[in-house]
């Protein structure tokens, strides 16, 4: 199974891809690759989503938006910034201006990064509608990402 790790790190958070794999010791955390460096940030109760349900794609990059919105980012010249902070709504990468490494938003139970949004976009139905529903529902969790039950059902139906 793979997942997302975070180590702290002289009082810095990382994020790291990693899968459990079985030794003669027992478990242990492979580390896939390396995701970036995170930022905590609190999402308002209420904040307002402006989605749009042409495609899943835009589906996704509208709902990302939506979120970052609320957290102070502001659109300019086809990017979405705050401060240093780049999120690029071309290839869903947060990434630093200045050095171009990539970062990690977390906030809810979850953290918004290019990984996050393109396991989200390249989800695919099954024939086992519930549990695509629960692996869906996760997904969303998992990137920090707010949906209601209504946005949850068109998202699906846009697959």
């Amino acid at each position: 199974m793979v997942y997302l790790r975070i180590k702290k790190i002289q009082n810095k958070e990382y994020a790291y891809l990693v899968k459990s794999i079985k030794t003669e010791k027992g478990p242990r955390q492979k580390v896939l690759r390396y995701l970036g460096k995170v930022q905590r940030h609190i999402l308002p109760e209420k904040f307002d989503k402006e989605i749009k349900k042409s495609g899943k794609k835009d589906f996704i990059r509208s709902l990302a938006q939506s979120h970052l919105n609320a957290l102070g980012f502001s659109k300019m010249k086809g990017v979405i910034r705050k401060g240093p902070l780049i999120f690029s709504p071309k290839d869903y990468s947060l990434h630093s201006e200045k050095s171009q490494k990539e970062y990690i938003l977390a906030f809810e139970q979850g953290y918004l990064c290019k990984y996050t949004l393109q396991r989200l976009l390249s989800f695919t139905k099954s024939d086992d509608v519930q549990q695509d529903g629960y692996t869906l529902a996760r997904y969303f969790l998992e990137a920090g990402l707010r949906i209601t039950e209504e946005e949850f059902v068109q998202f699906y139906s846009l697959l």
